[in-house]
């Protein structure tokens, strides 16, 4: 009889969080285990290919309504304002609730949540014979409310997993005078590489993925972009990704005389997002703050190069300098502008990251990582 896994997921939709626990549990059918996906809210068909094996049980049907109650709030209709008031207060309610109660009604097995609040949530009502494992894919970055659930609200899960040993030596230390139980213990995401992968032909662009966010920082990416184009003006740069902050974006691209050179695509579905990597020859990250950037696997997978402000965790995962890629000095737009042009200057250097990048990525294949997980899960 195969061992049962049930892993929580907020939804199926786009984003790198949602990429890692398909893979994960298309991975876990494969050594055997039957898995079955807790999903809180249904958008449709899951974005990235899901094995059919994988059963997904969705808890409510309701779905969030955060723009539209702000767009309440703008409007000042009270009617308005009270009707997604309240569809916000449901739907939250509901979200808790539901995955409270999945989680109470399963009384063998293994569990793995993957966000904060449900981990607190399977620690509360997760059952005895239940293992409970969990699972953090951001950095806490010292957040009040993070550390206080870590402290208090962890003591019945079983192992914590994070992405990084920087995570991972962190959050042990919080909560070793709080939490004997808890092992907190490292384990990256990881890649399913092709078995047979050639190298591409790449061309004069630099690609950049993400929700067009705060935390994603392209305005930095403008500013050091801004610098590259004024050197070689040739050189295009491609931003993939949609977000509350894209006319912003556009019209800071105008206002640095880049609307030839900048590319926005808005979203796209992964293959095309995949194919756009695999033309380009230089990735660029300019976040505010990352955990373990699933996005730099894939751009390494697809022969690129990195250049990324070194933010507290997370790229420094992934990037060995001056071998596949460099870490900037956060903030320093002149000297990520440098790194991207130096490359670009050297063709036989930028030759040599792109065959080092793809050699690196198989450190974070299935193979590998999988082996880590197996040992937990047994």
């Amino acid at each position: 009889m195969r061992k049962k896994i049930y892993i929580t997921c907020l939804h199926l939709n786009h984003g790198g969080v949602e990429m890692a626990i398909t893979l994960l549990a298309n991975a876990l059918v494969k050594y055997n285990y039957e898995v079955e996906i807790l999903c809180t809210y249904n958008f449709g068909s899951p974005v990235y290919p899901l094995n059919k094996e994988v059963k997904v049980r969705y808890l409510t049907d309701v779905l969030p309504n955060r723009e539209s109650f702000y767009a309440a709030l703008h409007s000042k209709n009270p009617f308005r304002i009270c009707s997604e008031g309240f569809h916000a207060l449901k739907t939250l309610y509901l979200k808790k609730h539901c995955l409270a109660k999945a989680i109470s009604n399963i009384h063998n097995g293994t569990i793995i949540s993957t966000r904060n609040e449900d981990t607190v949530i399977l620690s509360k009502y997760g059952n005895a014979n239940v293992k409970k494992i969990a699972q953090l894919h951001h950095d806490h970055k010292f957040d009040k409310h993070l550390i206080r659930d870590f402290q208090k609200k962890y003591s019945n899960i079983d192992y914590f997993v994070l992405l990084t040993e920087t995570l991972r030596s962190e959050i042990s230390d919080m909560m070793k005078p709080f939490n004997q139980k808890t092992k907190c213990i490292t384990i990256p995401n990881f890649i399913d590489l092709p078995a047979d992968t050639k190298f591409p032909q790449k061309s004069k662009q630099v690609v950049s993925v993400g929700r067009l966010h705060t935390d994603k920082g392209f305005d930095r990416l403008i500013d050091a972009w801004s610098i590259v184009h004024a050197i070689h003006p040739d050189w295009k740069l491609k931003i993939i990704g949609d977000g509350p902050l894209s006319d912003a974006l556009h019209t800071y691209s105008e206002k640095h005389s880049l609307t030839n050179s900048i590319i926005f695509t808005g979203a796209l579905s992964h293959e095309l997002t995949m194919q756009e990597m695999m033309t380009s020859s230089v990735y660029a990250m300019t976040s505010i703050s990352e955990a373990f950037p699933f996005v730099l696997l894939e751009a390494m997978e697809n022969y690129l190069p990195i250049v990324a402000y070194d933010v507290r965790v997370g790229p420094k995962a992934l990037i060995q300098p001056e071998k596949n890629g460099y870490l900037i000095p956060d903030g320093d737009s002149h000297a990520f502008a440098a790194a991207i042009c130096k490359l670009i200057e050297n063709p036989s250097l930028l030759r040599e990251f792109q065959m080092n990048s793809f050699s690196c990525v198989h450190s974070f294949s299935q193979e590998t990582v999988m082996k880590k997980w197996i040992e937990i899960l047994n």
